[in-house]
């Protein structure tokens, strides 16, 4: 099996490659910034027995998908997975969000994952049992005080996946999952006295960790997912959001 993990060199990105390796998947792996980690994690995966390798695309830019798509196509004929999980969160006051703000963060957070999948759709369909995964986030029900043009962009994933699922059956499917406070560089900044709040407001009393995403996302991707599309599932430590 095979399968492309956009964002996979940090944070659940790249414990979503290290379970879909577990699991028996060769793993693409696309990064943007960091280099170093991607391939650290090529080579990790690899004496692990599996496939692997390093691609890098700015999903920032118009042609990015299109280019990251075009590696993919150079090296593989067939893909059984995508992940989507690449992402950015830039806070902003809605007033203070540009015009190039907004552009850049549905690029990257909606258009990106769209247009990919459209891209690649020959090679998952010719899978047979193809599996698409788009990582929203709980502020896309939620809703964001800081970060409105981001909680727009994860909620249209949801639109999408629900869309894709049923458009693409029965050869693909496509879910979505939506994690809450996660251990990941998004929260590096907390404080204590945040960190404590985040905590609270947890049923669980807890974050989650990027491991705990993952696991969620590899099972979507498994074939003991086959009658499973369309939906959405929240790894948020029991927070209502709706």
């Amino acid at each position: 099996m095979r399968a492309l993990v956009t964002g996979a060199s940090v944070g659940i990105g790249r414990e979503t490659a290290r379970a879909l390796a577990r699991d028996g998947f060769d793993v693409a792996v696309h990064y943007r910034g960091h280099a170093a980690e991607a391939e650290a994690l090529v080579r990790e995966l690899g004496a692990g027995g599996r496939e692997a390798w390093s691609v890098r695309a700015d999903l920032a830019r118009p042609d990015g998908a299109r280019s990251l798509a075009h590696a993919v196509r150079d090296r593989w004929d067939s893909l059984d997975a995508i992940v989507h999980n690449a992402g950015s969160y830039p806070r902003a006051r809605f007033a203070a969000i540009s015009d190039a703000d907004w552009e850049e963060c549905l690029r990257v957070n909606l258009l990106a994952p769209a247009l990919l999948t459209r891209e690649l759709l020959p090679l998952l369909e010719r899978s047979g049992a193809g599996r698409v995964v788009f990582v929203s986030s709980v502020l896309a029900l939620a809703g964001s005080r800081h970060g409105a043009h981001y909680a727009a962009a994860k909620a249209g994933l949801l639109g999408l996946a629900r869309s894709l699922s049923r458009e693409l059956a029965p050869r693909v499917t496509v879910n979505a999952v939506a994690p809450g406070s996660i251990d990941t560089a998004i929260l590096a900044a907390d404080t204590p006295e945040m960190r404590s709040e985040r905590n609270r407001a947890i049923p669980l009393g807890r974050i989650g960790t990027a491991g705990e995403v993952a696991e969620v996302i590899a099972f979507l991707a498994s074939p003991k997912a086959s009658y499973v599309t369309g939906t959405t599932i929240h790894v948020n430590g029991g927070l209502r959001p709706e």
